[in-house]
């Protein structure tokens, strides 16, 4: 407790102080600060303190990289800052562009991702229940234990709908009643018989199948926000309450289900069709690249871009393709981690190599990724090396998942089925090459006693 304190208080100061802050948030291992001011940020002395991992600026965001921890530590360091916590997102600080996409994408999807990794875990384990006959698929536990795992993935608008909203500064319980209304079964029921014609005042629409769907609610939410604030720039404070959230619903829900809805199950399948295009025509290419480049992707960020096209591709064809090779990458920092733990005689770098070679291999590499693998080029090219190979071997078989969880091993239960070996031979041998490669490459601090 004392040293969450210290290291909260360390890094207040050395961001700049409270004044510097704008906003705060974190993710699994970061503290993700928006500063007024990055040039105020001592960078190189907050990399060297102790309990920092890293320092990321990317996306807009001062990012500290704090390890498995970091959840004691942003409380401490919330407290110092006045409690500038994700709900002072809306504002958007000074991102632009591309920044402003992938913030909105890190800020939407983390905070339901315990949610989808959970429900994923019970899925595959479920399903290696049945694998084994350990249970039937008509059993009556088996039911309800698959009706869990289930309505995460089917009431997914919903949980998108109230992410969103914190992220777009707009009410999250209207926003969360919206992505409902999409789910209402008097819609799904209608969908079921087959009648997806009917109109609303006089405008004929199609209704469309919203369970698990991304893009149509988070346009719908985004185009809420915008709304929301136009109505409460002229209400009365005295009708806020009742009738902003009534014009918000009556206008918001037809547009969705009129133009957006169907737009965004059109858009977000052809992003599917897409990807399955490229994948099942350039495998090997394919799986190559991402395994390799997975790494750097969580680097900067960016791997938050896939979420949504894992998401789609588990919404329309019942599995997904892309967190195979996301797992090679990530053994292969765990690999490297662990080639340079054998190889090294420093006790500090070899303290950092064994906790990260663990965490690795669970799932979490932002330890491995900041401690050893960024402070060479060897131990770099090593990972490339370790995820290309897992990745084309993924690639290669088609392996497939069927919910979210950490890997290669932290979510293994979402992998298991028919191409669960060639699982467990692409995450083997991603690590076995970027081990071999970083034991054999060397490391800088190999030297040193």
């Amino acid at each position: 407790m004392k040293d969450n304190k210290r290291l909260a208080a360390q890094i207040v100061e050395l961001v700049g102080g409270n004044g510097n802050i704008d906003m705060l948030t974190h993710c699994m291992t970061r503290l993700r600060f928006v500063l007024k001011d990055d040039g105020k940020a001592e960078t190189d002395k907050l990399k060297a303190t102790d309990g920092v991992m890293g320092v990321v600026n990317s996306g807009g965001q001062f990012q500290v990289v704090i390890g498995n921890g970091v959840e004691n530590v942003y409380n401490e360091v919330s407290r110092l800052t006045d409690n500038k916590t994700e709900e002072a997102a809306a504002s958007g600080g000074k991102k632009k562009g591309l920044d402003r996409f992938f913030d909105a994408l890190s800020a939407i999807f983390v905070p339901i991702i315990p949610a989808i990794a959970g429900a994923g875990m019970l899925k595959g384990l479920l399903a290696l229940l049945v694998l084994f006959k350990w249970t039937s698929d008509q059993a009556n536990t088996f039911i309800v234990l698959n009706t869990i795992s289930d309505t995460v993935f089917y009431f997914l608008p919903v949980l998108l709908a109230f992410s969103a909203a914190r992220k777009f500064g707009c009410n999250p319980m209207i926003a969360a009643a919206i992505g409902a209304v999409l789910l209402h079964p008097n819609f799904t029921g209608m969908v079921a018989d087959g009648n997806v014609r009917i109109d609303f005042a006089g405008i004929p629409f199609t209704l469309m199948n919203y369970s698990a769907s991304v893009l149509p609610i988070l346009l719908g939410i985004w185009l809420m926000s915008y709304l929301e604030k136009f109505i409460k720039s002229w209400m009365p404070k005295s009708l806020d309450l009742v009738f902003t959230p009534l014009l918000t619903l009556i206008v918001i829900v037809p547009v969705i289900l009129i133009v957006i809805g169907p737009l965004g199950i059109w858009c977000g399948n052809a992003l599917s069709a897409g990807f399955s295009f490229l994948y099942d025509k350039f495998t090997f290419v394919a799986g190559a690249l991402l395994g390799a480049l997975y790494p750097l992707l969580v680097m900067t960020g960016m791997h938050y871009g896939l979420l949504p096209i894992m998401l789609q591709n588990l919404s329309t064809n019942g599995y997904d393709v892309i967190l195979a090779l996301c797992a090679a990458g990530n053994t292969a920092v765990a690999g490297v981690v662990f080639g340079v733990y054998l190889k090294v005689r420093n006790r500090s770098t070899k303290a950092i190599a064994a906790s990260s070679t663990v965490s690795g291999i669970i799932g979490i590499i932002e330890p491995g990724l900041y401690g050893i693998v960024i402070k060479s080029k060897k131990t770099l090219a090593a990972v490339f090396a370790g995820g290309a190979a897992g990745g084309v071997i993924m690639g290669l078989f088609r392996v497939r998942n069927t919910g979210f969880g950490l890997n290669p091993l932290g979510g293994l239960p979402v992998f298991f089925g028919d191409t669960f070996v060639y699982y467990l031979i692409g995450i083997g041998v991603a690590f076995a090459v970027s081990a071999v490669t970083a034991y054999l490459a060397g490391f800088p601090e190999d030297n040193r006693q």
